[in-house]
């Protein structure tokens, strides 16, 4: 699910507020007159309307006159003629509000009703000008009595605030809400750039490989465009720099652990030959894995459509035939990710023998969780203490600090799973399994 961001998020508030407020103003008119009249949620004019003509059809009248000198006033003129007059060319029928007239009077004689809206010029207005105009428009009622009089209404005011009861503020709230809608473009316009920064600063997390940004904005949006320009190419130079010298200590070590191991195969045999050999592996392995850690560093991985089930499939039959204490689940049918391939069996591998090593056993499934596919290994052993268990994917760290032989290890290997765990776009966590030991989990987004 999208998220909006922070400029759209204000933006939206800010127009809630601002309609609020308009249909609060419209609510209060309404109840203020509903209170005055008990009329009921009724237009203000139409219902007007509709009272005078059943005060003007009474029985007496000698009182018509009456009436009409009590309605008659600013902003309102009421007159009662022999014939209807006739509509101007420059009139506009409003249909809603004719309807609004005839269910207020909710009578069953027969009556002739006319509404339309006129405007100072000649011209006629048409539908959509309504909104626009309606400061300069008036609203003129022809309804006819049971006598054969008609009785003539017309608005002299604005004609939302006299027909439709609308606050005379709405349309200025409506052209503020217009004026802040223009700014929060103009924001939006401001604020790219920022977000255009944000991303490349992702990207570039990511891959480290440097992509210049144009340099836009204000002043100081451009200056810091600028300035991060410039990082990334420092930082691009030192990763290579960083390359060059791992390649090149990897080159000069792998030629002196060469040398060292064919002087050792020229000892007798015996215990100092033993005890260097296991030495000379040891050292490999931790070369290996020091540069393994570092290369991970970089954030660079060549993704690819991996079956998750069928890697770990590989990695534990490998073990089981070496007589490894491990099991496996049943797999699903469908357990694809987007990743490396040799990346996920090395965090399989690492995380089944740590299993072994440091619980006696290796229970691995996978499951479907959603988008996501999880790779559970789970042992008996003593378990992660909640205080540890963030610190044991640090580099070098162990529970175990002997580093013993029969453990062995530089504590590198969770430091290498979750980095490449996350470079997946992934992330590796360890909690308590039931019943006791520990559980580590691996998830992946998953691919259709």
């Amino acid at each position: 699910m999208r998220r909006f961001g922070l400029v759209w998020r204000v933006g939206l508030i800010v127009a809630a507020a601002l309609m609020a407020v308009q249909f609060i103003a419209i609510a209060a008119n309404y109840i203020q007159r509903d209170r005055d009249t008990e009329a009921g949620f009724r237009l203000p004019l139409p219902d007007q309307v509709a009272a005078m003509v059943h005060l003007l059809e009474e029985p007496d009248p000698g009182q018509h006159a009456l009436v009409l000198r009590a309605i008659n006033g600013a902003g309102l003129r009421a007159s009662i003629v022999d014939a209807a007059p006739p509509l101007p060319s420059n009139a506009t029928r409003l249909g809603i509000v004719e309807q609004a007239v005839a269910s207020y009077l909710a009578d069953e004689k027969p009556r002739d009703i006319t509404v339309y809206a006129l405007t100072s010029d000649e011209r006629m207005i048409l539908p959509g000008e309504m909104i626009r105009r309606f400061g300069r428009v008036s609203a003129r009622f022809v309804v006819g009595l049971t006598g054969g009089q008609w009785l003539v209404v017309e608005s002299t005011d604005e004609l939302t605030a006299r027909v439709f009861g609308l606050p005379p503020g709405l349309w200025s709230g409506l052209l503020g809400f217009l004026i802040a809608a223009a700014a929060l473009v103009a924001v939006v316009r401001e604020t790219r750039p920022l977000a255009r920064l944000g991303a490349a600063v992702e990207r570039f997390g990511e891959e480290a490989q440097p992509v210049s940004l144009p340099e836009t904005g204000a002043s100081e949006v451009r200056a810091l465009t600028r300035a991060f320009n410039r990082m990334q190419g420092r930082i691009a130079t030192l990763v290579r720099a960083r390359t060059f010298i791992l390649g090149a200590i990897s080159h000069d070590l792998r030629t002196y652990l060469t040398r060292l191991r064919l002087r050792i195969e020229m000892l007798p045999e015996g215990d100092i030959r033993d005890r260097s050999q296991r030495d000379v592996e040891d050292m490999n392995d931790l070369l290996e894995d020091a540069l393994l850690f570092a290369k991970a560093g970089f954030g660079i991985s060549e993704n690819q459509t991996v079956d998750l089930g069928r890697v770990v499939e590989r990695e534990c039959e490998a073990r089981i035939a070496a007589g490894a204490p491990v099991r496996l689940a049943a797999l699903p049918a469908a357990a694809r990710v987007s990743a490396g391939a040799a990346g996920v069996a090395r965090i399989a591998a690492n995380l089944i023998d740590n299993a072994v090593a440091y619980g006696g056993c290796a229970d691995v499934s996978v499951v479907a969780q959603g988008d996501r596919l999880e790779l559970r290994v789970e042992d008996r052993g003593p378990g992660v203490p909640p205080g540890e268990r963030e610190h044991i994917f640090e580099p070098f760290r162990r529970l175990e600090a002997s580093r013993n032989r029969r453990h062995g290890g530089a504590g590198l290997g969770l430091a290498i799973a979750r980095q490449l765990a996350q470079s997946y776009g992934g992330e590796l966590t360890v909690g308590e399994r039931e019943g006791g030991g520990a559980r580590f989990v691996l998830a992946l987004p998953r691919l259709p």
